[in-house]
């Protein structure tokens, strides 16, 4: 970058201008926070929604330049990439549509009544996990029901020797 800068002139530019000395670290400011602020997202968010997010955002950044800061759409060869990543963008919701049929036309077959917000996780996966917790407390109390039996006869042995 610094050779760019260099050879293009940059750094008389940046000497010459003063806004140029406050601009620029207040750009690595922002620049740090979004990053950091992505990374946070990334940690929270289900991969899922933060690929679509990702796939979202330069389409966003596409819209608002076009009508708020009033740019061509020629410049750069935008428009051919932008509609690269709109197409991605409609492939990946079209899979996700039709992966939410698939699965919500299985759990129907599999006569799952019971409610759900949203679809994730599947409905088996909850069975499941209701199942084993039910199987786990069905241990435990028999575990613990042994043990007093055994705390018990542990009891009556000593009161024999005691006597």
């Amino acid at each position: 970058m610094l050779i760019a800068l260099y050879l293009n002139g940059g750094f008389t530019l940046a000497i010459s201008t003063d806004k140029f000395w406050y601009l620029l670290p207040l750009l690595g400011i922002i620049s740090t926070a979004a990053m950091s602020l992505t990374m946070v997202a990334s940690q929270k968010l289900p991969v899922s929604l933060f690929g679509t997010l990702c796939y979202l955002e330069p389409i966003f950044l596409f819209i608002f330049s076009i009508t708020i800061l009033h740019q061509s759409i020629d410049e750069g060869g935008s428009l051919f990439m932008y509609g690269m990543i709109f197409v991605a963008l409609l492939m990946m919701i079209v899979d996700s549509a039709l992966g939410y049929l698939a699965r919500k036309r299985d759990d129907r077959l599999h006569g799952y009544n019971e409610p759900q917000v949203g679809s994730f996780p599947p409905r088996r996966r909850l069975k499941n996990r209701r199942i084993k917790g039910v199987l786990t407390a069905h241990r435990f109390r028999k575990i613990r029901k042994y043990q007093q039996k055994i705390h018990k006869m542990t009891r009556k042995i000593e009161e024999l020797h005691s006597k």
